[in-house]
């Protein structure tokens, strides 16, 4: 059970942001200063990555330490199994209050959706309480995708609360006051889990699919983009369109993580207080012509992953070695002395961050796609993600890559095929099938079918 000097957990979890969109990653087109500052007093773990890149599968991964293959949710649209035991069992058992404010994206669908002069928008806010991972205390919505026609459901009720405002805004309120409420000596495992900067709908028709409150709507001139060097030529205008929209979503955000870190410090629980920030996939932003997420570039897998623990991880340190989803849940426990079962996937990396080391846990990172609602040709793939390579093998010719991150760091020569690669992508292949037989899963027929000779 607890002990007198327990720490408190707070996960925020971005949607869509890639790890390239800070400016603490180097990005020249936006200042995020209240992220950097979460980085600069704390540990960045420059090499993470989505083990599976959209909401579903990931958050689900999130919540069990399990790949998707071994959880269930093997397609996005997929919901988590209530029957599994999740991050929120582990901390109650260990006598935390448990809370989650936010989006879910990890219940069944409902068809509640709602339609606003924009169109259809995908809205499904009822998460029935079986469904909502274990968690003691409710905030959420399943999915919404309009940041100013968001409804949350709470305790057993089944009518929803519509959010006042914008809704990172909204969200951030939520958090702030009831963690305020919690009474002293409770330690508490509290997720905010916003849904920016995924592209959504509502407030100004001129925002288009990235609404933000007013005074944000003038910042960042698309001319004045700086895109990535692998946005090919045609599509680059309207990259820089989309970015300047994706970038104004995301200074909103930071300005909200700013309150968050400020409270924290104002009320005393910044000492005491473990903060993860992460997102769950990135997003191309017309790289390789582009959009959106699900495929195997670094934009779409490389995420943010930054913790804070003032006073026991070192300040402004670089964690270079691998990561991804599966290992928020697991460290998190480490932090805290809390048992995990050894059935967990994801690793405990809490020893090597509160250090100066730079100990690599992971030779690869696994990354898995089985879902056909999205584009990459709507076909399932394979991949691994090395410290210098990503080799992916999918259905047919058209779904196999293979990068040299050292030599080709934006991803324009897919050496898959070309015959001095074949002794590296005899490596990664062999590496590839060792990870997915780890994970639980058997090999793919289409893995075989382009084994190496």
């Amino acid at each position: 059970m607890v002990t007198e000097n327990a720490l408190n957990v707070l996960w925020i979890m971005a949607d869509q942001l890639r790890y390239h969109a800070l400016s603490s990653s180097g990005d020249p087109n936006i200042s995020t200063p209240n992220l950097d500052r979460l980085a600069a007093e704390g540990v960045r773990c420059t090499a993470t990555f989505s083990q599976y890149p959209v909401c579903g599968p990931f958050r689900a991964s999130l919540m069990t330490g399990l790949h998707a293959t071994s959880n269930g949710t093997l397609r996005h649209g997929d919901f988590l199994d209530p029957g599994l035991r999740t991050v929120a069992h582990s901390f109650k058992d260990a006598g935390y209050q448990t809370s989650y404010v936010g989006k879910w994206h990890l219940a069944p669908e409902t068809g509640a959706h709602m339609v606003t002069p924009e169109g259809w928008i995908g809205q499904s806010f009822w998460v029935h309480p079986r469904f909502r991972g274990g968690f003691d205390d409710w905030f959420g919505f399943n999915v919404s995708n309009n940041y100013y026609e968001t409804y949350i459901t709470t305790g057993e009720k089944i009518s929803p609360q519509r959010l006042e405002g914008y809704q990172t805004d909204a969200l951030t309120d939520i958090s702030l006051d009831y963690l305020a409420k919690q009474p002293e000596g409770q330690p508490w495992f509290h997720v905010l889990s916003y849904e920016s900067p995924h592209p959504g709908f509502g407030g100004n028709p001129r925002s288009r699919l990235y609404p933000v409150p007013e005074p944000y709507e003038a910042q960042f001139d698309p001319d004045e983009i700086i895109l990535r060097d692998n946005v090919p030529q045609q599509n680059q205008q309207s990259a820089k369109v989309q970015m300047a929209g994706y970038y104004r979503l995301i200074a909103n955000l930071d300005d909200n993580i700013g309150r968050v870190l400020n409270w924290l410090d104002s009320s005393g629980q910044g000492e005491k207080t473990l903060v993860v920030f992460f997102s769950d996939h990135g997003e191309m932003g017309g790289s390789q012509g582009l959009r959106n997420k699900q495929v195997p570039y670094e934009e779409s897998l490389h995420i943010p992953l930054i913790w804070r623990l003032l006073g026991k991880i070192p300040k402004g340190m670089d964690y270079n070695q691998l990561m991804c989803g599966l290992d928020i849940y697991p460290t998190s426990a480490g932090f805290c002395n809390i048992p995990i079962a050894e059935n967990i996937q994801g690793l405990d990396y809490s020893d090597i961050l509160t250090s100066d080391r730079t100990t690599p846990l992971r030779e690869g990172v696994l990354v898995q796609w089985e879902a056909p609602r999205f584009a990459f040709g709507d076909h399932p793939y394979r991949a691994i993600r090395t410290t210098t390579h990503t080799y992916v093998v999918g259905r047919d010719d058209s779904f196999c890559l293979l990068f040299d991150h050292q030599q080709d760091p934006w991803e324009k020569n897919n050496k898959f095929y070309e015959s001095e690669s074949q002794a590296v992508r005899k490596i990664l292949h062999h590496q590839l099938e060792k990870l997915i037989q780890e994970s639980g899963e058997m090999v793919p027929n289409y893995l075989l079918k382009y084994a190496p000779k």
